[in-house]
């Protein structure tokens, strides 16, 4: 049987606004039906906070984060805020359609955390996947994202390894998270910005991997899982053209980023 083919990005580090936007563009061509079921593997080229759809930051928080010059973006999905630098970053854009990803938000998480566990045992790496208890706990309200584990996120040494977030449409879905490599080591009052709850890939290795076999074990753990084969591609011209329109109207806006306010 011929395996499914899928498109693989991997681009050099970006600044947070353009991660974002780049990501939604895809997400938009995909549910035009003008770009393939896709992987994007990227890094970050600052350091930044991302920050989910609906969350709104305190203004101390804001206060620190902009007198540290770190950028702060709101993703395009829920979740809390997190600390990118020392990282690598995926995002999945794929039909809900699709048999791999039966079983609704929960199914798909489930699915990508087996893609994703798969590709850290490459690496020698043996992630736990976080089963959700029957009945949910109610959670104080956090800032950070690895404050808490959601069901079906990684776990390792009983802290959170891999944090992700999901959008979903009537036709398809994008879902992105970070691999931590290691912890920030240059910004000022690292104890507010990083959770206790985190874990990070150098805690769990003899020596930390660099991005490239970082990459190479996921897209390795990705077509075992799925029986998938990832074909190396690039943005089209057209996702490049949506791209800047998410720039100028949501992702490069100081309005949008802090507020939620659009152009």
């Amino acid at each position: 049987m011929r395996k499914n083919s899928w498109r693989m990005i991997v681009e050099p580090a970006q600044a947070a606004a353009e991660n974002m936007a780049i990501d939604e563009a895809i997400a938009i061509a995909f549910s035009e039906g003008k770009a393939p079921e896709t992987l994007r593997l990227y890094t970050w080229k600052t350091p930044s906070f991302s920050i989910g759809a609906f969350q709104m930051l305190e203004q101390d928080w804001i206060t620190l984060l902009e007198a540290q010059e770190i950028d702060i973006v709101r993703r395009m999905t829920g979740g809390r805020g997190l600390l990118h630098e020392h990282e690598l970053s995926y995002s999945v854009i794929a039909s809900i359609k699709n048999p791999l990803f039966s079983g609704g938000i929960k199914g798909t998480f489930e699915s990508i955390s087996l893609g994703l566990l798969a590709g850290l045992k490459e690496i020698g790496v043996a992630g736990i996947l976080h089963t959700p208890a029957r009945k949910p706990q109610p959670r104080a309200k956090k800032t950070l994202c690895f404050d808490a584990v959601s069901g079906y996120e990684i776990t390792a040494q009983g802290k959170k390894l891999i944090g992700s977030a999901q959008r979903r449409w009537k036709t398809h879905f994008l879902q992105h998270g970070s691999f931590v490599i290691k912890q920030s080591e240059t910004r000022a009052f690292p104890s507010k910005l990083i959770s206790e709850n985190q874990i990070t890939l150098t805690e769990l290795m003899a020596s930390p991997p660099n991005p490239e076999t970082l990459i190479h074990a996921i897209k390795a753990g990705f077509e075992k899982t799925f029986d998938l084969n990832l074909e190396v591609g690039e943005l089209s011209d057209y996702e490049k053209k949506l791209a800047q329109g998410c720039l100028q109207e949501k992702y490069a806006r100081r309005t949008w980023n802090l507020y939620r306010e659009k152009r």
